[in-house]
């Protein structure tokens, strides 16, 4: 589901949104997977949303 569908969905069932967190790979996978370093850069594995009822 792309990332402003799911929010929609979470706004309109009466949540607020606090915060929005895309996490980044560590530099460390750079050196082991560079491949897999620059594709979690562009498009990241999971978000973190942490919402409260309005």
């Amino acid at each position: 589901m792309p990332l402003g569908a799911l929010l929609d969905e979470v706004l309109t069932a009466g949540f607020r949104l606090e915060r929005l967190v895309e996490p980044q790979p560590v530099p460390e996978l750079a050196e082991r997977d560079p491949a897999g370093y620059a594709r979690l850069c562009r498009e990241p594995a999971f978000v973190a949303a942490r919402s409260d009822r309005a």
